[in-house]
């Protein structure tokens, strides 16, 4: 066994056709990851376990979530275990901006 994954990633591109500025909710939060040589970005965070994420390639601070068509854009989930799902080996080394979407309690 390799360590590569061994079915669909659950990270999809998303394709940004103007410019835009991703304004989180109230209970989100921006971490910083680094993807590695297997395309996961890491580190594994167990509480983040099924939750839904928006993915920027390159750091961005929380007030400044401007994207353009240029960037790299991806929505992401992240397993059971608390990892992220692969973005790609060809971005290992990339720092990532992932926006942790936290849902509101009813």
């Amino acid at each position: 066994m390799t360590g590569e994954p061994n079915r669909p990633s659950n990270t999809v591109p998303m394709k940004i056709l103007c410019n835009m500025v991703l304004i989180p909710d109230r209970k989100d939060e921006v971490e910083y990851f680094t993807v590695d040589s297997r395309g996961y970005p890491t580190p594994t965070k167990t509480v983040y376990a099924k939750k839904e994420a928006t993915i920027i390639v390159g750091h961005r601070e929380r007030n400044n979530l401007m994207v353009t068509p240029d960037d790299r854009v991806f929505t992401g989930v992240f397993g059971n275990n608390g990892r992220l799902s692969s973005v790609g080996k060809e971005l290992e080394g990339q720092e990532l901006t992932v926006v942790v979407h936290i849902p509101e309690e009813n």
